[in-house]
């Protein structure tokens, strides 16, 4: 997981209705968590470090912790849950950039939903990413060893 990954903020609740116009989804779908393993405990009511496996595969529900719900109330469903990707060193460059993410906000958790349009199938090769990337689901596209940008026109 986390290699066909659009990720966002999860500070603003309003950027929920943003994602789902970008990606032509229906206000009913919950955005799910990613957050630091170090930081999980913090999050999730319940969480136990045996919980890591299933957590880095996102096969758990938790109810949020209040703390949780007012710094990333994006991610938290209408009752109180979240289904998480917990990550930690050996998920590589995705956790390096959720840990830079934190480092630099203080926010341990970020949106992680599917890399596509809605009933379009996840992206799965370079060109499926650049289509959705035109297609406007994200501004920034990042397929390893590239990042492309938008390209804005200046008159």
């Amino acid at each position: 997981m986390c290699c066909r990954s659009l990720l966002a903020p999860a500070t603003d609740p309003a950027i929920t209705e943003l994602l789902n116009g970008r990606l032509r989804r229906s206000d009913f779908m919950p955005f799910a968590p990613v957050t630091l393993r170090a930081k999980a405990g913090e999050a999730y009511m319940g969480w136990r470090a045996e919980d890591l496996e299933a957590g880095r595969h996102m096969t758990m529900c938790y109810e949020v912790t209040p703390e949780m719900r007012s710094l990333c109330p994006a991610v938290v469903h209408v009752d109180g849950t979240a289904r998480p990707q917990v990550v930690d060193e050996r998920d590589g460059l995705y956790f390096q950039v959720l840990e830079a993410y934190f480092e630099e906000s203080g926010v341990h958790t970020l949106i992680n939903t599917s890399f596509n349009l809605h009933e379009d199938p996840i992206v799965c090769t370079p060109a499926n990413a650049v289509s959705a990337f035109e297609g406007g689901a994200c501004d920034v596209l990042a397929a390893y060893p590239f990042l492309v940008t938008a390209c804005i026109a200046i008159p």
